[in-house]
């Protein structure tokens, strides 16, 4: 029969809410301190992840979702109507200036629309965006370099170098008039300066008279959402029936991401262990508000459990029952659950600041996330929990008998103890209780030893990180010195020169230094094709493939292929890490070797061997004095000769045998700084400059220290020497690297720290309500222990070896957990980030020892003195 009782039910359920206000509190704040658990988090890693992408943009020069290049009107207009494109904004780049006062930071000379303006950070705060004719904005920074006062209607003279799709021909000097500026981000790549769409398109014409080709425009987007933005890009280009893979067909729209997004680093990074990582620390923050919650819920149906008995002897079904605790539960979210929101929130918004303050971020970057999915993913992730973990206490008051009721104690079914003849010890006594519960025994001992795991594995965490790997991989030299234009990948005609490097050995204590050369002149190598098609299968098509190997000059089944070529004193050949072979052939007087730069992972390993030629081999380097590209068919290269029919002629070219004497990695920092098509190889200087005639020049300056006072002095010295826009020098140092390594690894102990702080408050919660349960659940049994003689000072003791007990299990199960996670942890971690190095550490567990015994003494004795206020018989009328 189908009684209408939903009121009787509900009101039921309010009353007996109202009649237990304490311990409505204490189930309050599990359910604000669990919500706060999820909502900082949240908090902190969606602001972390919005200061980092904005970190990014302003590294990678705007917002945009990406970017349409090179478009046409018509595919522009199509591009932006399509519905996947929210909003598009197109740029129109003239010219560039990267000498003089813009050598170390260049400007570009370009026209924005409004969009692409706003999503490039170069809205003017003064002023107004160029309209018309010659006006311009600029920022403050590029104002000060050019001598002009920040003022509207200043005389602005730039000079800069005309640049079309393909070259970058001659240089324009105009004068324009100041309509907008706005304040320099020194992260940003390049300084901004905007001029109008009527300047543009009349440079533009005049440029196409002399023969340039139209200036490339581009098209910024905005997507639906900033996930997987190269597919949805690839869509647009798909239904409109472009491709995006090639630079030649005039049907081909290329597209570009901005890496800015971690989504779009997430989607090429994402593996396995990334999601495995991801979903047990999830899995891990509800675990953790499961066992608080249940815990509290548990105490309330072992305080009510003659309640619930009652109701079942009136006729309350077991599913009525489940109901009332459901629906007590979520009364009691409608207030922890809003305060626990607002609390995490402020805590999340407080401590990102802190984190950011101790990354090489910074606090410039701070924004504290709004997203909606912290407040309905907190919200849902706590609701969530608070089900769960009432869904058991709810079965046991289901199912207990009116007669069981009357006698619970919170003692779960036990074998039958043997007697004993040598009288209760109260140490005993207190093991036997814990054992009368298992459940709840194992839940707390689970949740206090959890946060000591946590802080233990966060030690090994940040004590695996090796400064030396980091610094190693960052910078190969205590201090490298050279041009802007080397720190920016731009080749150059010169770098540092050999005079500069004299001044500055001759003001440093260098215990080790020399040159790197780049080789400047045209070189070839000859390669299988096997080898070259693997390189350029990245960039083409199996069509385009074939048909540019077609136009490469072979000899049998070699061709050639470009390459880098970098000279080497011989003092620097100590810092090549040999893969195979051996590099001492190369300083030997007049040797004809050569080491092959390989690329080796994170770990050491080389993925591709069979792509590089093998030790032993001899290897053909066609150097030649220039190099021209001319139509096949007739020699000559006109406007109108199709790409099929594309190729280089040498002019003064001579073939040199090189004998491949070893595989080496060739630190990046001591390198071109870019890859390209082909190999890399690695010659003595005297070598390299005997076979391309004299054309290898100093790149790059390298020293190492011998103490810390001598690079303490060389860092000084090349900060002053290196100061200043004017300056054609520019330096990196390993102490630079050590600071970002030190605050890189501050911020995951912040992190961390505040994340086992969270779950440690967890455990003792978790502590305090499981003495409390004790006590609560056993006053009857007290009563009748003190009755028969039992003191004050020895049931005290009891429940202070309970304590004791519980926190020596718990350093315990901390101790066989570490044992048990920390190798695989490190295994994983290690995976994850190439500079970690996993190392077993006990001692945080050890060192929590005093003040888990400090806890299990003093809670208990809180606990107790509290209850011990009523008298023997107030107890025993009131367990009744």
């Amino acid at each position: 029969m189908n009684v209408k009782n939903r009121k009787c039910i509900r009101k039921l359920s309010l009353k007996s809410l109202y009649a237990n206000r304490r311990r409505n509190l204490i189930a309050i704040f599990a359910i604000a301190l669990t919500t706060l658990l999820f909502t900082s988090m949240f908090t902190i890693v969606l602001s972390l992840n919005a200061s980092y992408e904005t970190y990014q943009f302003r590294q990678v020069g705007g917002y945009a979702h990406g970017t349409f290049k090179d478009v046409s009107p018509e595919q522009a207009e199509r591009i932006a109507a399509h519905p996947k494109v929210k909003a598009a904004g197109a740029r129109k780049v003239i010219g560039i200036t990267a000498e003089g006062v813009f050598a170390k930071v260049p400007a570009e000379i370009s026209y924005m629309d409004a969009n692409c303006t706003k999503w490039s950070y170069a809205t003017p705060t003064t002023g107004r965006m160029p309209e018309s004719g010659k006006e311009v904005a600029m920022d403050t920074a590029a104002l000060q370099l050019l001598g002009v006062t920040p003022e509207l209607g200043a005389e602005v003279t730039v000079s800069y170098s005309i640049t079309d799709k393909d070259q970058t021909a001659f240089t324009v000097t105009d004068t324009f008039t100041l309509v907008g500026y706005w304040d320099y981000d020194e992260l940003m790549p390049v300084h901004y300066i905007n001029i109008s769409r009527d300047y543009a398109d009349d440079i533009e014409a005049q440029a196409v008279k002399t023969g340039l080709q139209p200036f490339r425009t581009d098209l910024n987007v905005m997507l639906a959402s900033g996930t997987n933005i190269q597919g949805q890009m690839e869509q647009v280009d798909t239904d409109l029936g472009y491709t995006w893979d090639s630079y030649t067909d005039p049907n081909s729209v290329r597209i570009g991401v901005n890496w800015g997004y971690t989504s779009s680093q997430l989607e090429s990074k994402l593996d396995p262990e990334l999601v495995i990582a991801i979903a047990a620390f999830l899995l891990l923050v509800i675990f953790t508000g499961y066992l608080i919650i249940y815990n509290i819920f548990q105490i309330s149906v072992a305080g009510d459990i003659r309640f619930y008995g009652l109701l079942k002897t009136i006729g309350t079904t077991p599913r009525q029952l489940k109901r009332i605790i459901r629906q007590q539960a979520l009364l009691l979210c409608l207030i922890g659950i809003p305060a626990g929101l607002l609390l995490g929130y402020g805590i999340g918004a407080v401590l990102v600041p802190v984190v950011l303050r101790s990354s090489q971020l910074g606090v410039g970057i701070t924004t504290i996330s709004t997203s909606p999915v912290i407040f309905l993913g907190s919200m849902l992730f706590a609701l969530l929990t608070v089900l769960l973990s009432c869904s058991k206490p709810g079965k046991m008051a289901a199912k207990v008998s009116p007669v069981e009721a009357t006698k619970y104690t919170d003692a779960m079914q036990t074998k039958k103890k043997r007697r004993s003849t040598r009288g209760a010890k109260l140490h005993q006594m207190a093991f036997a209780n814990l054992g009368r519960n298992k459940k709840k025994t194992v839940l707390v001992v689970v949740s206090l030893a959890l946060s000591v795991t946590l802080f233990n594995a966060l030690c090994a965490f940040v004590g695996g990180f090796s400064m030396e790997k980091y610094v190693s991989t960052m910078t190969c030299a205590d201090f490298i010195v050279s041009t802007p234009d080397y720190f920016r990948y731009n080749p150059a005609d010169e770098f540092i020169t050999p005079e500069q490097i004299e001044d500055i050995s001759a003001n440093t204590k260098a215990s080790l230094s020399g040159t790197g050369y780049a080789v400047q002149k045209p070189a070839y190598l000859w390669m299988t094709e096997d080898a070259l098609r693997q390189d350029y299968a990245r960039y083409e098509s199996a069509e385009q493939l074939d048909s540019h190997m077609s136009r490469l000059e072979h000899r049998g089944n070699m061709v050639m292929g470009d390459t880098r070529i970098e000279a080497l004193d011989n003092s620097l050949f100590d810092k090549l890490q040999v893969f195979d072979g051996d590099i001492s052939p190369m300083l030997e007087p007049d040797n004809n070797a050569i080491a092959i730069a390989v690329s080796l992972d994170d770990y050491g390993n080389l993925p591709n061997l069979e792509y590089y030629p093998k030790v032993g081999d001899t290897i053909t380097v066609t150097y030649a004095d220039d190099v021209k590209y001319i139509d096949s068919r007739t020699g000559e290269l006109t406007e109108d000769t199709p790409e099929e029919y594309f190729q280089a002629k040498l002019y003064g070219a001579r073939d040199v045998e090189y004998t491949v004497c070893a595989l080496v990695e060739l630190p990046n920092s001591m390198s071109y700084r870019y890859s390209g098509i082909g190999y890399d190889a690695v010659l003595s200087v005297d070598t390299a400059q005997r076979d391309s005639g004299g054309a290898a020049i100093p790149m790059l300056y390298l020293f190492d220290t011998a103490d810390e006072a001598d690079e303490a002095e060389a860092e000084q010295y090349l900060s002053k020497l290196t100061a200043g826009e004017f300056s054609p020098l520019m330096y990196e140092s390993k102490a630079t690297a050590r600071s970002e390594f030190a605050q890189f690894r501050q911020m995951f102990l912040l992190i961390g720290g505040t994340l086992c702080a969270i779950i440690g408050l967890v455990g003792l919660l978790n502590f305090f309500n499981a003495m409390m349960t004790g006590i609560l659940s056993r006053r009857r049994e007290f009563a009748v222990l003190q009755a028969v003689g039992m003191t004050n000072r020895q049931l005290k003791t009891m429940l202070i070896y309970e304590g004791l007990f519980y926190a020596m299990s718990s350093v315990a199960a901390a101790f066989i957990l570490s044992l048990a996670v920390g190798p695989l942890a490190g295994k994983m971690l290690g995976s994850m980030f190439w500079f970690f190095e996993y190392r077993f550490t006990i001692l945080p567990v050890l060192l929590t020892i005093p003040v888990f015994l400090l806890l299990g003494w003093l809670i208990p004795c809180m606990m107790y003195d509290n209850a011990a206020k009523c008298s023997v018989v107030e107890q025993l009328r009131d367990a009744q």
